[in-house]
């Protein structure tokens, strides 16, 4: 059996106080420490980001070039692609591409 060692680094923060409570009240209810619940909301936050710019950056390539044939693409703007078919969250098209 091989056992990995996760490698973590120590850090103090300065946050406002309402900030600090919200943080406590939300991880008191997830029965979390402070340090997985924040590690969790950074990496969360991280990957939304990622989502994001991956999102915008399909979004700036069609306005680059835009593609008038594609139906499919048309009807994902005008929708701002609420409605995949997957369960996985996805944040909102940008709204120069929403059709508005």
């Amino acid at each position: 059996m091989v056992i990995l060692a996760v490698v973590t680094k120590k850090t103090a923060i300065s946050l406002p106080d309402d900030l600090f409570r919200q943080i406590e009240r939300a991880r008191k209810h997830s029965q979390q420490d402070r340090s997985t619940w924040l590690q969790a909301a950074a990496a969360d936050y991280l990957q939304r980001k990622t989502l994001q710019e991956k999102v915008d950056a399909y979004f700036e390539g069609y306005r680059r070039i835009p593609d008038g044939d594609d139906p499919d693409f048309s009807a994902m703007e005008k929708i701002g692609i609420e409605d995949v078919a997957s369960d996985e969250e996805w944040p909102e098209a940008p709204h120069d591409a929403q059709g508005n």
